[in-house]
Order: C-alpha cells, then structure tokens, then sequence
C-alpha cells in the first residue's frame, strides 16, 4: 500500500513538472547598453532592429541595425529571422517591448529589448 502511495505522488509531481516545462511560454529579455556591447563584441548572432523613424535613424544608431519604424512593425514582423536572436531599440524602450510581444505572439523564441533605447545608449540618459 506504501509502495503504491509513493508511486502515485512521483507520478503527480512528475506531471506537474512536465505541465511547467510545456507551458512555459518565451518571455521578452530586457537588456542594458553594457549587455548589448559584450553581445557586440562577443560576435553572437542577432539581429538589431531599430523602431525609430528614418530621420532618426540616419541621424545615428546602434552599428549594425536595420531600420523598421514602429509605425509599420505590424506589417513587416515577417522579414525578421526567427532562427535568430532579436534586440529592439527604440526611443526610451517602450516601443521595443510591443513590438517584442508581438514577436513572441508570433513565434519567437528569442526576443530581447534594449533598456531605455537610444537615450540610454547614446548617454542621454543614466541607468
């Protein structure tokens, strides 16, 4: 009788482990400048997409970036790699954790938003 009880309980603990493991959903990474450096210079694979308008774009941004405005992000998710990992920049953050859930939503496995955007990495604005 002990013997069954104590199968019984491993079983449900074992299934309950496994319920976690298969529901947990990917979550939106939140990174600083310092952390996306390191990535830069450590060469690992990603893509860097900068949110902001074109203007602002040109006018500076995180090497290697490409440019999808926020504004068309819905549109044009679907020409981001989804084998790879990708860093939202924005203004000040906000818009890269949208777009990141919407990411996720979609899909991705590996979506990262770079804490306070463009201020944070330009030094506009201290951690």
């Amino acid at each position: 009788m002990k013997k069954r009880w104590i199968v019984s309980a491993l079983l449900v603990v074992l299934a309950t482990v496994a319920l976690v493991f298969w529901n947990t959903k990917p979550s939106l990474q939140v990174i600083d400048s310092g952390q996306l450096s390191q990535w830069m210079t450590d060469e690992q694979e990603m893509v860097i997409v900068d949110l902001r308008e074109p203007e602002l774009f040109e006018e500076g941004r995180v090497p290697n970036a490409i440019n999808i405005p926020f504004a068309e992000i819905n549109e044009k998710f679907t020409s981001i790699p989804t084998d790879k990992k990708v860093v939202f920049v924005c203004h000040t953050g906000r818009m890269g954790v949208e777009s990141g859930n919407l990411l996720l939503e979609n899909g991705y496995k590996d979506v990262v938003n770079l804490d306070g955007g463009m201020d944070r990495w330009t030094g506009q604005v201290e951690s």
